[in-house]
């Protein structure tokens, strides 16, 4: 009795198994025609948020992991473009820097497939700075994903990489920051090289150990001496900013003229733009100064007064503003521009709590200072010389963890407006600083002088970020430092040179690697209708990357999923 009674109850379980298998075809079935689609991405216009075709790089030197793509939208014509570009099959470091990395034996990955969800916005309407799938207007056969930036009815343009509705700045809010925001520096990945330095300046009472960063303060120190570590953007090659250090003629002309007459009568191995202006008494050079270069000039002058000029312009030199380079876009043309909205997150521990821990940051002319206290769980946020507060709050400290990060800050400027936020919580309301009045999209210069004079302003800027300790002993256990998007003019044909207006039930879209995106700005008929819309894409499933397999002697290519990459789309 027992005997059958177990095999009708395996029977029935088995019965049940196979209803409940075909019963999930039946809704994986139903939900990918009515419900969900996949979409394979192939190019790089939404890179490195979105891939496309790629190759997966491990910088040689810092260890960073970075995609350098291998299809592109079809977008600015070459001839726009200057003429120095990274030679395909190489590919330069987003973190450290360091160039000529060999990619030509790197297998090839598929690009992101995205799960979109259908038809959504036939119950609501996209909103700015969403990701979408749409058919492309000119060939209905394709679908693109691209991010909306106007909507239907605005007057939008696009002005020094930030867009502009009504005259007026679009903003950011916090989670689309967090979405949008790309990586430039990660402390977990510095170069083990003896040339590579740090973009962050460490000293007072700064150390840097084991690859973290260190504060401890001085037995003699009072709690209200704050330990300032500042940014440094320092680059390792190349560059389009100019920078120049002053010259007189009595010191410098001589020793050009011999210098001229070198470069004349022997082979050199740099490439350097590299002029004495008379009229205005510098020596002036374009992108970093190749060690070789300092080496020759040196050894060819007579006189200290130039060769100490060299020596300041090569230290110089390095001191460059972050950009919009994209490690993905290596093996295509396509220029750089200083971009000044970035963002910073920094991770605390600590065996001593400090009295305060401080973020300044700045935004237009000005610099903001954040000051929290670990002992009271205060904040308060105020202009650079002003006693009073601009906004105040407070936050909850965390308790010790496994990982010991007691406090993570998150600092942004994105689009003229500060906003801060405290273990995963916006401390208060962003604050927002007015549009500039009379906004101009910077053109490249043919003055030479004033590029420089621009590339010293935009350093300078962005050397006043800074993190700064009082009291206690403070270790920073991760720092990171990112950008924004800039969006770049392309062919200036929509919104760039003058104001454009978004047809009714239509989209301005924008990719969000702008110099290599195929869309609004460069398109015959630059507006999405609502019609051609397919989807909102709201996850990464299915990555892979790949892989081989030995089987009786042979060698198998197979595809190997790459669970890393799957997350959430914002």
């Amino acid at each position: 009795m027992n005997s059958g009674f177990g095999r009708q109850s395996q029977s029935q379980w088995t019965r049940n198994l196979v209803e409940l298998a075909v019963s999930f075809v039946i809704a994986v079935i139903l939900l990918r025609g009515f419900v969900l689609e996949g979409y394979l991405i192939s190019t790089g216009s939404m890179a490195p948020g979105l891939l496309g075709f790629h190759k997966r790089i491990a910088c040689p030197t810092c260890d960073y992991s970075f995609a350098f793509g291998v299809s592109f939208d079809e977008s600015a014509d070459a001839a726009e473009l200057p003429a120095a570009a990274v030679v395909a099959g190489y590919a330069m470091c987003p973190n450290c820097g360091q160039s000529n990395i060999n990619v030509a034996g790197v297998p090839v990955n598929h690009g992101d497939q995205l799960l979109v969800h259908k038809d959504v916005f036939d119950f609501r309407r996209p909103r700015r700075w969403e990701s979408v799938v749409f058919r492309n207007p000119a060939n209905p056969g394709e679908a693109y994903v691209k991010r909306v930036v106007g909507l239907p009815g605005e007057t939008l343009q696009v002005i020094d990489g930030d867009v502009f509705i009504e005259g007026v700045i679009a903003r950011k809010d916090l989670e689309t920051v967090q979405d949008m925001r790309i990586e430039v520096f990660d402390l977990a990945h510095l170069a083990d090289s003896d040339e590579w330095q740090m973009p962050w300046k460490i000293d007072g009472n700064w150390s840097s150990e084991n690859g973290k960063l260190v504060c401890t303060t001085d037995n003699g120190a009072t709690g209200d001496h704050v330990d300032w570590l500042q940014l440094q953007n320092w680059r390792w090659s190349s560059g389009i900013h100019y920078r120049e250090v002053s010259l007189p003629l009595s010191d410098g002309l001589s020793d050009w003229q011999t210098c001229l007459a070198e470069l004349q009568r022997r082979p050199i191995s740099w490439l350097t733009k590299l002029e004495y202006d008379q009229v205005t008494e510098v020596l002036r050079i374009q992108g970093v100064m190749p060690y070789q270069m300092q080496q020759d000039l040196v050894s060819w002058a007579a006189s200290e007064e130039f060769k100490q000029a060299v020596y300041r312009l090569g230290a110089l030199s390095h001191m460059a503003p972050v950009t919009d380079h994209y490690g993905y876009n290596g093996s295509v043309p396509s220029p750089e521009h200083p971009v000044e909205d970035l963002a910073l997150l920094a991770e605390f521990s600590w065996s001593e709590p400090p009295t305060v821990l401080s973020v300044r940051l700045p935004v237009q002319q000005e610099i903001l200072r954040l000051e929290l206290s670990p002992f009271t769980g205060e904040a308060a946020l105020y202009s650079e010389g002003v006693s009073e507060p601009i906004q105040s709050g407070t936050f909850a400290v965390r308790d010790a963890e496994a990982d010991g990060i007691r406090m993570k800050i998150e600092a942004s400027n994105f689009d003229h407006r500060v906003m801060l936020a405290v273990n995963d919580r916006q401390l208060f309301a962003a604050v927002d600083f007015p549009s500039p009045e009379s906004p101009v999209n910077r053109l490249p210069s043919n003055d030479a002088h004033a590029a420089a004079v621009t590339t010293s302003s935009v350093v300078t800027r962005q050397h006043r970020w800074s993190l700064g300790v009082a009291g206690g002993s403070v270790q920073v256990a991760s720092l990171k430092l990112f950008r924004d998007v800039y969006y770049t003019p392309g062919r200036r044909t929509n919104g760039v040179d003058s104001p454009f207006l978004v047809s009714q039930d239509a989209y301005f879209v924008h990719g969000d690697n702008s110099p290599v995106s195929s869309d609004s700005r460069n398109w015959v008929a630059p507006c999405v209708p609502h019609k051609l819309l397919l989807g909102k894409p709201f996850v990464v499933h299915l990555p892979s990357r790949p892989g081989k397999l030995m089987l009786g002697g042979y060698e198998l290519p197979i595809r190997i999923p790459d669970f890393d990459r799957i997350r959430y789309i914002h």
